[in-house]
């Protein structure tokens, strides 16, 4: 595993820091990395499905919106 730093304004800060308070299984490694997934892999498996023919450029544009 990667360890990486991040700057975040102060707003988007206290946003995360009340998340974690309201959320106390999760942390901030957590959180981003389910964040990254949504962003990143799901963007990733949407060209893949549409490699293979399963899904449509169109639907495929639709569900990276």
């Amino acid at each position: 595993m990667q360890e990486r730093t991040i700057q975040l304004s102060d707003d988007l800060a206290r946003l995360v820091d009340d998340y974690l308070q309201e959320h106390p299984g999760e942390n901030l490694s957590t959180l981003v990395q389910d964040i990254l997934e949504i962003k990143v892999v799901r963007k990733d498996l949407s060209k893949l499905l549409e490699l293979s023919g399963i899904v449509s450029e169109e639907t495929s544009d639709r569900v990276n919106s």
